[in-house]
């Protein structure tokens, strides 16, 4: 089989990384003296409306977000708007670049697996070419696929066009991921299997609804026993 791996938050831990920088966000705005608790959801909208405008998981969005809640938070009291202040919010929100990612448990060991087991392997990522391959260099991991592809946005068509290029029908090809928008809905579109992986703690954002069946792994491990 083909075999369509996600990166974030399938095989390494991503949005933890974003919380964990969002809650230095949060103290440095209490800090200021904004702490009205709407301060994450104005971040977390500003955020989102980026990326939506964008159609892609652009990599100012957060950062960018960072900096306008600073500075609609600075209208909203009347305090004077700190440029200082700002860019080294700005500063923090780019600290996801080159943050220490963690593999989830198993993954290396799944991969291994499943490629002794004679299966193609193939890693799809959305985002910035250069943030999704510094995670992958981290763990080393384009060793264990035939291909490493990173795109502004995962659509039927990506997966129509990887399952061509390796001669894969959709019966044979199964798709593997955290996320109900980008890897589960896609995959029953273009008639491939999914297993939605829920290891690890995502970003709402990916949510949607979707039609149609799908198998569901709690860890890694139990990707390999749906695939048997």
């Amino acid at each position: 089989m083909l075999l369509i791996f996600d990166l974030d938050d399938t095989l390494i831990y991503t949005h933890r990384v974003f919380m964990r920088l969002t809650d230095e966000f949060l103290a440095r705005m209490a800090a200021f003296g904004f702490d009205d608790g709407e301060v994450y959801a104005t971040m977390d909208k500003i955020d989102r409306g980026i990326v939506t405008a964008a159609d892609a998981y652009v990599p100012w969005a957060f950062p960018t977000a960072m900096r306008r809640t600073y500075r609609l938070y600075c209208q909203k009291y009347g305090v004077p708007y700190d440029a200082a202040a700002a860019d080294g919010l700005e500063r923090l929100g780019n600290g996801f670049r080159e943050a220490a990612y963690q593999l989830l448990p198993g993954a290396k060991a799944l991969l291994e697996q499943l490629s002794a087991a004679g299966h193609k392997l193939a890693l799809l990522t959305q985002g910035d070419y250069e943030v999704q391959y510094y995670k992958i260099r981290q763990h080393d991991l384009a060793r264990y696929f035939a291909a490493v592809k990173v795109v502004a946005k995962k659509t039927p068509a990506v997966y129509n066009e990887l399952m061509r290029e390796y001669g894969f029908a959709p019966a044979d090809t199964a798709v593997i991921g955290n996320s109900l928008k980008s890897e589960i809905a896609p995959a029953l579109a273009v008639g491939a299997r999914p297993i939605l992986v829920t290891a690890a703690e995502s970003w709402s954002f990916e949510e949607t609804p979707v039609a149609g069946g799908y198998a569901v792994a709690q860890t890694l491990a139990e990707v390999a026993e749906l695939l048997r």
